[in-house]
Protein backbone atom coordinates (compact mmCIF):
# COMPACT_ATOMS: atom_id res chain seq x y z
CA UNK A 1 0.00 0.00 0.00
CA UNK A 2 1.09 3.47 -0.73
CA UNK A 3 2.17 5.48 2.01
CA UNK A 4 -0.52 7.89 1.28
CA UNK A 5 -3.21 5.96 2.49
CA UNK A 6 -5.58 6.50 5.36
CA UNK A 7 -5.34 3.78 8.22
CA UNK A 8 -8.66 2.12 8.60
CA UNK A 9 -10.00 1.11 11.79
CA UNK A 10 -13.06 -0.79 12.72
CA UNK A 11 -15.14 -0.18 15.69
CA UNK A 12 -16.20 -3.53 17.74
CA UNK A 13 -19.72 -2.33 16.84
CA UNK A 14 -19.05 -2.16 12.88
CA UNK A 15 -17.05 -5.74 13.45
CA UNK A 16 -20.11 -7.56 14.83
CA UNK A 17 -22.11 -5.81 12.10
CA UNK A 18 -19.65 -7.37 9.36
CA UNK A 19 -20.34 -10.62 11.12
CA UNK A 20 -24.02 -10.70 11.14
CA UNK A 21 -23.83 -9.25 7.56
CA UNK A 22 -21.94 -12.30 6.61
CA UNK A 23 -24.67 -14.89 8.55
CA UNK A 24 -27.28 -12.75 6.68
CA UNK A 25 -26.02 -13.19 3.15
CA UNK A 26 -24.95 -16.99 3.97
CA UNK A 27 -28.54 -17.91 4.82
CA UNK A 28 -30.07 -15.33 2.56
CA UNK A 29 -28.44 -16.93 -0.16
CA UNK A 30 -25.90 -19.35 0.44
CA UNK A 31 -22.12 -19.48 1.02
CA UNK A 32 -21.05 -18.01 -2.13
CA UNK A 33 -23.17 -14.76 -1.40
CA UNK A 34 -21.41 -14.03 1.93
CA UNK A 35 -18.34 -14.79 -0.34
CA UNK A 36 -19.20 -12.35 -3.08
CA UNK A 37 -19.76 -9.70 0.05
CA UNK A 38 -16.34 -10.13 1.52
CA UNK A 39 -14.95 -9.83 -1.71
CA UNK A 40 -16.80 -5.99 -1.81
CA UNK A 41 -16.09 -5.33 1.62
CA UNK A 42 -12.12 -5.83 0.78
CA UNK A 43 -12.48 -3.87 -2.11
CA UNK A 44 -14.57 -1.01 0.17
CA UNK A 45 -11.73 -1.59 2.50
CA UNK A 46 -9.00 -0.48 -0.16
CA UNK A 47 -11.47 2.32 -1.72
CA UNK A 48 -11.54 4.04 1.65
CA UNK A 49 -7.77 3.67 2.58
CA UNK A 50 -7.49 5.44 -0.93
CA UNK A 51 -10.24 7.55 -1.34
CA UNK A 52 -11.55 7.96 2.61
CA UNK A 53 -13.62 11.48 1.12
CA UNK A 54 -15.18 9.08 -1.39
CA UNK A 55 -18.40 8.52 0.76
CA UNK A 56 -21.63 10.46 0.85
CA UNK A 57 -21.67 13.21 3.43
CA UNK A 58 -24.52 12.06 6.03
CA UNK A 59 -26.10 15.72 6.94
CA UNK A 60 -23.71 17.96 8.59
CA UNK A 61 -22.60 15.41 11.11
CA UNK A 62 -19.04 15.07 9.36
CA UNK A 63 -19.81 10.89 9.12
CA UNK A 64 -19.47 9.67 5.62
CA UNK A 65 -21.68 6.77 4.03
CA UNK A 66 -21.21 4.26 0.97
CA UNK A 67 -23.47 0.94 -0.09
CA UNK A 68 -21.78 -2.10 0.59
CA UNK A 69 -24.02 -4.67 -1.09
CA UNK A 70 -27.62 -4.73 0.62
CA UNK A 71 -25.88 -2.61 3.60
CA UNK A 72 -24.72 0.93 4.11
CA UNK A 73 -21.36 1.03 5.67
CA UNK A 74 -21.23 4.43 8.04
CA UNK A 75 -17.59 5.71 8.88
CA UNK A 76 -15.93 8.80 9.87
CA UNK A 77 -13.00 10.53 8.34
CA UNK A 78 -9.82 11.95 10.51
CA UNK A 79 -7.51 13.96 8.15
CA UNK A 80 -5.50 15.19 10.20
CA UNK A 81 -4.33 11.62 11.63
CA UNK A 82 -5.41 10.07 8.28
CA UNK A 83 -7.55 7.27 9.41
CA UNK A 84 -10.86 6.03 8.52
CA UNK A 85 -12.72 4.79 11.23
CA UNK A 86 -15.60 2.35 10.04
CA UNK A 87 -18.63 2.83 12.80
CA UNK A 88 -21.45 1.01 11.79
CA UNK A 89 -22.81 -1.46 9.46
CA UNK A 90 -26.72 -1.27 8.32
CA UNK A 91 -29.29 -2.83 6.47
CA UNK A 92 -30.49 -1.11 3.33
CA UNK A 93 -34.02 -1.45 4.61
CA UNK A 94 -33.44 -0.01 7.97
CA UNK A 95 -33.92 3.73 9.02
CA UNK A 96 -29.88 3.95 9.06
CA UNK A 97 -30.23 7.74 9.12
CA UNK A 98 -32.31 7.92 12.05
CA UNK A 99 -29.77 5.44 14.41
CA UNK A 100 -26.90 8.03 12.98
CA UNK A 101 -28.70 11.41 13.63
CA UNK A 102 -31.83 10.55 16.18
CA UNK A 103 -34.14 11.79 13.55
CA UNK A 104 -35.49 11.16 10.29
CA UNK A 105 -33.45 13.44 7.35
Amino acid sequence: MDSNNYRVEVTDAFADDIEEAVTYCETQSGKQSAARFLQRYDSFLELVSMLPGHGSLIGDSGLRWRQLGVFIAVYQVDEAGSVVTLLRLYHLSTNWRYHILGSSE
